[in-house]
């Protein structure tokens, strides 16, 4: 099971998660009563420039028809049994309860693929409207005695087959390696995402032998299906794009490795041991003064990220996942070379506080320009697209501070975090293209030349 992002923080972290930026709220119990007072009209405003649009997409084309299909296999599961259990028909009050918060979350993620920004976003939602759907279908059929946890586990134990037929049988063939890299990256996740919700059914089941636990089964293996539906989807109609596909396999696999020995000899030269607090004085910085400043944020997030893509690779490479673990590289030099210039610019005096809200604004516009001229740069389209959803959420991460209710209005620490998200965001950006270029750079060398 791939760690969040929150996993990463927990292990690094020498002082634990709560005093890292970025996670959760942070600083709960601190007084800064003694920082500026932030006029909170001028920090609602910073929220209101709002976040930029870099839905998720996938450069193959996508057919509605399959979306449709998607959204009527989820109603055709509901359509299958009752809205509400009588207690005549089913006695038992809490699976009468569960099947209603069942029926009625199915109908609602139904109904938000409706809403989504991006073709390749609405394949993605509508796994878990399948599975919802059919964690409704399930539980019914189990109280009414139609199916049991048996008959679902035989349903498990084929979708595992198919899983793995697909994955043997897929290889890395495309017409041009930046849009080949993303395809297959996002193919990879679907599968992954597949064998992910059946394990997790197993190992995280809320329910024990009970109509509720063969809904739960259920909805991993509907949501597998589909997450495996979704893979074969974007990978047969890219490939169906394409007059004369060129085979990548071999390149991706030696560039992910070559790339994977660079990523890790680079992070060696920053301390092991000590989580990030090891970094930050590593680098020739007191923690301790640097604590309740943006500074202190600005560097443990770029550092975190830079952990997040080292592990995409080591496991991607551990699973023959090649172009996740590409994509990983290109998260862990890309964050590397933004702690590196955040290190600079707070050696320079930058960041050291937040005095006005007019300095929140300008990181922010920061950041939504950084975005936009990375977005800009057509040299690898592709992959610093990929990238930057990743990244733009940060924006948004940025902005939520402003909402949390944890803060009041006006409150320091809240323009404290919100600043570092909207650095960390520009700092990123900025290196985005040029990283995007070395390791497509890197994967032509290993072909024999550029443009091969």
């Amino acid at each position: 099971m791939p760690r969040t992002r929150r996993d990463v923080l927990a292990s690094l972290a020498g002082v634990g998660v709560a005093g890292l930026a970025g996670c959760t709220a942070l600083d709960a119990g601190e007084s800064e009563s003694d920082g500026p007072t932030l006029d909170p009209a001028a920090l609602e405003a910073v929220m209101e420039l709002g976040s930029p649009a870099f839905p998720a997409r996938v450069p193959a084309p996508i057919a509605e028809s399959y979306l449709e299909q998607s959204r009527a296999r989820a109603r055709e599961l509901l359509d299958s049994c009752p809205e509400t259990m009588s207690p005549e028909e089913v006695p038992n009050e809490g699976v009468r309860n569960v099947y209603a918060e069942a029926y009625a979350g199915a109908t609602a993620a139904l109904e938000r693929t409706t809403a989504d920004e991006s073709p390749f976003e609405t394949l993605r939602g509508l796994r878990y409207a399948r599975g919802a759907a059919a964690m409704a279908k399930g539980t019914y059929d189990a109280a009414v005695g139609d199916r049991t946890e048996s008959d679902v586990r035989d349903e498990a134990a084929a979708v595992r087959a198919d899983i793995e037929s697909f994955r043997l049988g897929t290889r890395y063939l495309g017409d041009e390696p930046d849009r080949a890299l993303v395809v297959y990256e996002a193919v990879e996740n679907l599968v992954a995402a597949a064998v992910r919700y059946l394990d997790n059914a197993d190992e995280y089941g809320r329910y024990a032998d009970s109509a509720p636990r063969v809904g739960e089964l259920l909805d991993a293996v509907e949501s597998a299906r589909a997450s495996l539906d979704g893979a074969r989807h974007v990978r047969d109609r890219y490939l169906a794009s394409i007059a004369d596909p060129v085979d990548f396999t071999d390149a991706f696999e030696s560039t992910a490795s070559s790339l994977a020995g660079i990523t890790e000899d680079r992070r060696a030269k920053y301390p092991e041991e000590g989580g990030l607090e090891a970094v930050i004085e590593g680098e020739g910085f007191d923690p301790e003064e640097l604590e309740r400043t943006p500074a202190k944020d600005l560097l443990v997030e770029t550092f975190v990220e830079v952990e997040r893509g080292l592990q995409d690779i080591r496991e991607g490479l551990r699973s023959d996942r090649f172009a996740t673990a590409l994509v990983g590289a290109h998260t862990a030099e890309t964050h590397r070379r933004a702690f590196e210039d955040a290190v600079t610019a707070v050696k320079r005096g930058r960041y050291e506080s937040v005095e006005s809200a007019a300095a929140v604004r300008d990181a922010k516009l920061g950041a939504l320009e950084a975005l936009e001229a990375a977005r800009s740069d057509g040299s690898n389209p592709h992959l610093t697209r990929r990238a930057l959803v990743d990244i733009a959420h940060m924006v948004d991460r940025g902005d939520g501070y402003f909402r949390d209710d944890y803060y009041e209005d006006g409150d320091p620490r809240a323009a404290r975090n919100a600043l570092a998200q909207y650095a960390t965001t520009e700092f990123a950006a900025r290196e985005t293209s040029d990283v995007s270029a070395w390791v497509l750079g890197m994967l032509a060398a290993e072909r024999g030349g550029v443009g091969r």
